[in-house]
């Protein structure tokens, strides 16, 4: 089995453009907690998860040093780094580098071998343009099992 035969093809996506702002709306009203960042032409560019959305918005330790102590405090409120990053690109928060990904043709075992070895809980899936196709998630493999494989035994 092909990672085409069990991809979901209504993919959610941010462009390039969009702001953090955008993002969080889609994660909360299409309940997600990642999706791929696209350009014009579908290529995919980075990854954004809601992890990196919390890792953006952490409130940074402020430390002074003293010979005699060492003071650490939390320098801002979660509410000001909020409205300061709201109407940043999210491009500035998401992974660029080093993107997994699989191709449309792949074996279903590549796929499964993927998404253990790295713990992701989607991977976006390639055409041969290397355009986005598709989306494998956890649940879209598991589900496949249960009713492709499980079945048939």
């Amino acid at each position: 089995m092909k990672a085409k035969d069990f991809m979901i093809t209504d993919v959610i996506a941010a462009s390039e453009q969009d702001t953090v702002k955008q993002v969080l709306e889609t994660f909360v009203d299409r309940r997600i907690s990642g999706m791929p960042i696209l350009d014009r032409d579908r290529r995919i560019v980075g990854v954004v998860s809601d992890g990196d959305i919390l890792r953006g918005i952490q409130p940074k330790d402020t430390v002074v040093f003293n010979y005699l102590l060492t003071v650490s405090f939390k320098a801002e409120k979660i509410d000001k780094i909020v409205d300061e990053l709201k109407d940043h690109p999210v491009l500035n928060l998401a992974k660029r580098r080093g993107i997994v990904t699989v191709h449309e043709e792949d074996e279903m075992e590549e796929v499964v071998n993927i998404l253990a070895k790295h713990r992701f809980k989607k991977i976006p899936v390639l055409n041969d343009q290397k355009q986005v196709v598709g989306v494998i998630s956890r649940g879209d493999v598991l589900r496949t099992i249960h009713s492709n494989l499980l079945n048939a035994l």
